[in-house]
This record gives C-alpha cells, structure tokens and sequence, in this order.
C-alpha cells in the first residue's frame, strides 16, 4: 500500500491531472459527436426501414464502436493506484497509451509510426503507472514534433534485462529536446518502478528492468 500511496502522491502529479483534463475534453466531444450520429441514424431507420440485406446498420455498427472507444478512456483515465505490480507486455500497454491519445485534441494529428518490435521481454510493475509515464513522454514527443512539423517513431526494443521504449522526433532526427509541459512526474513514477527516463536530443526513452531481470535479482 505504501508503495502505491508513494506513486499517486509524487511530487508533479498535476503534470498528469493537465493531461487527463485535455482527455476529458476531448471524451466531451467525442461523446458528444457519436450521440448526435446514433441518434440520425436510428431516426433514418426508423424512417426508412431497414433494408433486407441489413445494410442500414453498418454505420450503426461503427458508431458503437466508436462508442466503445470512449468507454475504454473511462476505464484508463483514473488508474487503479492500489493495484499491485504485476506481469506485462508493453506492447498492450503502449495500445491503451494510442488510444488515450486519441482523446488529445493538441496533438491528436501528429503522425505517429510505430516500427515493427522482436519479441520484448515482458516486465513487472503497476499497469497504471507505466500507462501515465508512457502517456506523458509521447505527449512531450508529440508536442514537440507538431511545433516542428513532423512525426514520431515508437521503437520497443529489449534483451534479458531490460526494455526500453523510445519516441523519436523527425527524420532526420531533430536537435530539440522534448521537455516536458509543466514538471517531471514522468521521471518520478519511472525511478518508483524501477525505470529510467533519458531525454536527448529528438528522443525521449524509458529503460525498466525485464520481468527476468526482476527475478533473478530475487
């Protein structure tokens, strides 16, 4: 308890509180946009009937995707902070780090390639922690890549012990360092889990011990 009590009280958690209130906004638009759409397209139906070979209800189907995707915000945003340490691959982590952003209207058009991973070695720690440092530092890879008019690379790469993902800003790479908006919290709840964060010049990156590492070391 204490350790996760330490990882929701570090020093610049209103660093993510900024970024969870730009989500937010973003989910009220988004919301607002899928009932707006739903509530069209069952009045078409209604008024037109459905067509025998079903077709009417593939926008249907689309939004209630959509849809889907606002729920799963919900589920991401406040984090479970008593959740203990537990195995995972950061490859399910970085997709639900996407789909936040896809929520953050600053930075949502910034073009983002994603290079195709080896296996990576799983790793060990509170999901929840790892989902806000991850968020945090594409944010900062973003906003700078978007005042400079260019993209971002994730690369996931790993050896027995240790992971490491890194955003990288332009092709060729920038000199610019991503700083982070408003503190450090990121680095903060890295160190508590045992990760480092390193900033560069056009990359920012995350090194965390392998689940094996983790293991072996007792």
């Amino acid at each position: 308890m204490a350790r996760s009590q330490a990882l929701s009280d570090v020093e610049g958690l209103d660093e993510w509180m900024g970024l969870v209130e730009e989500a937010l906004h973003g989910l009220h638009h988004a919301l607002n946009n899928r009932i707006g759409a739903l509530s069209a397209l069952i009045e078409l139906l209604r008024l037109d009937g459905v067509p025998a070979d079903g077709s009417g209800f593939d926008g249907l189907t689309s939004e209630l995707v959509r849809l889907e995707d606002c729920s799963r915000l919900v589920r991401l945003l406040p984090g479970d902070t008593m959740a203990s340490a537990e195995a995972l691959m950061l490859e399910d982590v970085l997709a639900d780090v996407f789909a936040i952003h896809r929520f953050l209207h600053g930075v949502r058009e910034v073009p983002v390639t994603i290079a195709p991973p080896h296996f990576v070695e799983p790793v060990r720690a509170e999901r929840w922690a790892i989902i806000r440092v991850l968020t945090l530092l594409l944010n900062d890879a973003k906003r700078l890549a978007g005042r400079l008019h260019t993209g971002v690379r994730v690369a996931t790469e790993s050896d027995d012990r240790w992971v490491s993902v890194e955003f990288t800003i332009g092709a060729p790479i920038v000199h610019e360092v991503p700083e982070p908006e408003r503190g450090h919290y990121s680095e903060t709840v890295a160190n508590v889990f045992g990760g480092t964060v390193s900033r560069g010049a056009g990359t920012i990156a995350l090194r965390l011990p392998t689940l094996k590492a983790r293991r072996a070391a007792g």
